[in-house]
């Protein structure tokens, strides 16, 4: 009787406690049946992730740009985005012309993708410095006069004396006699005096500068290059200088051909030239997106921009290197959208040559940039050695066509099975 009186309290307590109670059952409980577990102990291990591969690969040069061979690490396979018969062939160009000291950058001018990379000296010349801007610069203050103050373009200059001499006084146009330049034709003959007067009345310092970021001179275009620089802006005539070109700024080849890229829709490309990297059993090691093109310019203004620069070449300061020795133009029907440029430095000590370009003009595919450095005697400057590589690029049998480049474009972009 005890026993069952301490079950029955036991039990009430469980209730109120809300925790079952053990007890013998008269009935079995009704439980759901368990899942029956998969048998894994059959299965192959996965595979494990390829590895990352080492981040100062990406960033190590084409071969034909290097100081010295870095070879990848024991059983990787680097494959570049430059066109190694392209290379050979600026390469050709640069020793033919007798340039001790040049670089020459060829782009993608829509992705980015370099085609060739080329330095003649890169440990004194290397392309990951910077260098003077020289008039290219005249492209960053055209951009901002068009943006800022289009009339100002509308416009006539009158100048006295060299347009290329700008001093205190050359800031002031001369009340009558002297010369005069339309906007196209001071762009296509360089004139600065014209331009530094266009930076100082109708651009500003602060625009000037803001319109060099925006294109992205002043930042790192690739890894391990040199960021660009602007001097200190003190008065009218320093200013009147940067917006020439004459002083005040400095850019490496990189940059140069990126600002090029600019001109074709108006974009910021990010340069980039490995185009795949496997490891030891051939699988691909996964690579980090470029970042995607930001709009930097409306396509109209990169479109007036590019129509003003073929009047560079056309009948500006590149007029004579895109001509063969008959006077006809070097690429046929292609035609080029291009700048000039050219200023003393002295780190190396030379006469720096410039010239940066796009084609075909009316919808580019591919950006050139080539700086040279000559001395008293010079073979063949920078317009004339670009003129000669794009020639091999768009060029075959004698016929120059925009579709010739497209093959070298769709092997930038490819990566070769066993790469």
């Amino acid at each position: 009787m005890l026993a069952r009186w301490m079950l029955l309290l036991l039990t009430l307590v469980g209730l109120v406690a809300g925790f079952p109670v053990l007890a013998e059952l008269s009935e079995p409980l009704d439980l759901p049946e368990l899942e029956e577990l998969p048998d894994v102990s059959a299965r192959p291990p996965a595979a494990p992730p390829p590895p990352e591969p080492p981040l100062w690969l990406l960033g190590q040069l084409p071969p034909e740009a290097r100081a010295d061979d870095v070879p990848p690490p024991a059983g990787l396979q680097v494959h570049y985005t430059v066109d190694p018969a392209l290379d050979a062939h600026a390469r050709r160009v640069l020793d033919e012309g007798r340039v001790a000291l040049g670089n020459v950058i060829v782009m993608d001018a829509r992705s980015g993708a370099l085609l060739s990379y080329v330095s003649t000296d890169p440990t004194s010349f290397p392309g990951t410095r910077i260098y003077p801007t020289a008039s290219l610069m005249k492209v960053v203050t055209a951009a901002a006069v068009l943006r800022n103050s289009p009339e100002a373009a509308e416009r006539d200059c009158r100048y006295a004396g060299s347009p290329y001499r700008v001093g205190a006084a050359q800031l002031k146009p001369p009340r009558e006699g002297g010369r005069i330049d339309s906007f196209w034709r001071a762009l296509a003959i360089s004139n600065n005096q014209c331009f530094a007067r266009l930076a100082v009345n109708f651009v500003g310092k602060d625009a000037l500068v803001e319109e060099m970021g925006r294109v992205g001179l002043l930042e790192p275009p690739g890894a391990g290059h040199t960021p660009g620089r602007v001097e200190p802006i003190d008065g009218d005539l320093a200013l009147g200088h940067l917006g020439s070109g004459l002083s005040g700024s400095f850019i490496s080849p990189l940059a140069a051909v990126r600002l090029a890229a600019v001109l074709a829709e108006g974009k910021l490309v990010q340069p980039h030239w490995v185009a795949g990297i496997r490891d030891a059993e051939g699988r691909p090691l996964p690579l980090p997106e470029p970042p995607a093109a930001r709009r930097v310019w409306p396509p109209e203004l990169a479109a007036e921009l590019r129509e003003l620069m073929v009047g560079v070449v056309a009948k500006g300061t590149a007029k004579s290197a895109f001509r063969d020795t008959r006077g006809r133009p070097l690429l046929g029907d292609v035609r080029v959208a291009g700048k000039t440029g050219s200023l003393s430095g002295t780190n190396p000590k030379g006469r720096y040559e410039w010239f940066i370009g796009v084609a075909p003009a009316e919808a580019p595919t591919v950006a050139i940039a080539t700086v040279v450095v000559s001395g008293s005697v010079w073979w063949r400057n920078a317009s004339q050695v670009s003129a000669l590589v794009l020639k091999e690029v768009f060029c075959e049998a004698g016929r120059c066509r925009a579709e010739n480049a497209e093959r070298r474009l769709a092997a930038a972009r490819a990566v070769p099975p066993g790469v």
